[in-house]
């Protein structure tokens, strides 16, 4: 019923930041890299240790590679991590003893929440559950809230945390992070845009720079492209991922309605039309 792509999408592409004229990494006598390339060294410590570093990102790359450059600079070298997002990363997957999956992601929870072509009765016992469902995602968001200083720091996320459990954007935060920004080892800097200059970052006002040896782009990955490339027919390539002008219409990367299953011989053998919620709670390790 499903064909479910196990291509790596967070590898193989990097989504790389587009900027204005003169004012690119052409400009940056530094160094860039990405965080895939960041990965892939095998003495970190000896390239960050010493240097003004600029993490570029909110997801738990940035959060993992701030953590780690902290580790080794301390206070004394701190390095900066500019985001535009606040993401929930929180310090366990559980709560009380009980884990968190089971709130969102089994059979009974979906009981909670409405769904594309759901019955009469589905659609009545949804409304009268929903209630339920904001209260527990309530409860977890204050537990959280009480146990990680993210509203000291500004970080709490512009969504519920159910929604961050749905969509797989779940991450856990890395040990002692927030302590090492209590301590000034990471600095954290809200920023929707930014731009190069000769010695580091401009940020969005254009009123400061962050002077930076190296930056490091941990801005995700191209999935959507790498997806493309995949498929030959320009017809099948606007069903999978649309064109190149329109966002991914796939939940999470996930497949959304008519989708090629099956290819034999050349000739397309059988299309299927499905609902993306049957993969939405499908989690990425």
């Amino acid at each position: 019923d499903f064909l479910i792509l196990c291509i790596g999408r967070h590898s193989g592409t990097p989504n790389i930041p587009e900027f204005p004229a003169n004012k690119g990494p052409e400009l940056f006598k530094g160094k860039i890299l990405h965080s895939i390339d960041y990965s892939y060294m095998d003495n970190v410590a000896e390239f960050v240790k010493g240097k003004s570093v600029t993490i570029i990102g909110s997801g738990k790359s940035a959060f993992d590679i701030a953590a780690e450059v902290a580790k080794v600079n301390g206070a004394d070298q701190p390095c900066t991590m500019i985001y535009r997002t606040r993401h929930w990363l929180v310090d366990k997957s559980s709560i009380w003893g009980i884990n968190l999956s089971y709130f969102y992601l089994n059979r009974i929870s979906q009981l909670l929440v409405h769904k594309p072509g759901e019955g009469f009765l589905h659609y009545l016992l949804a409304s009268a559950l929903s209630p339920l469902r904001w209260a527990i995602t309530k409860v977890i968001e204050t537990y959280f809230k009480q146990r990680i200083p993210l509203e000291k720091h500004g970080m709490v996320p512009d969504y519920s945390y159910s929604f961050a459990m749905s969509s797989c954007l779940i991450a856990l935060l890395p040990e002692g992070f927030y302590d090492r920004v209590d301590e000034g080892s990471i600095i954290l800097k809200k920023s929707k845009k930014f731009s190069f200059c000769g010695n580091g970052i401009i940020m969005e006002d254009g009123n400061e720079c962050i002077k930076s040896d190296i930056v490091i782009l941990a801005t995700g990955f191209r999935g959507d492209q790498k997806l493309r490339d995949i498929f030959t027919a320009n017809w099948c390539r606007n069903i999978v991922v649309g064109s190149s002008d329109t966002s991914v219409p796939l939940y999470r990367y996930r497949l959304d309605n008519f989708f090629l299953v099956g290819i034999f011989g050349g000739q397309y053998i059988l299309c299927y039309r499905i609902h993306f919620f049957f993969l939405r709670n499908c989690t990425t390790t």
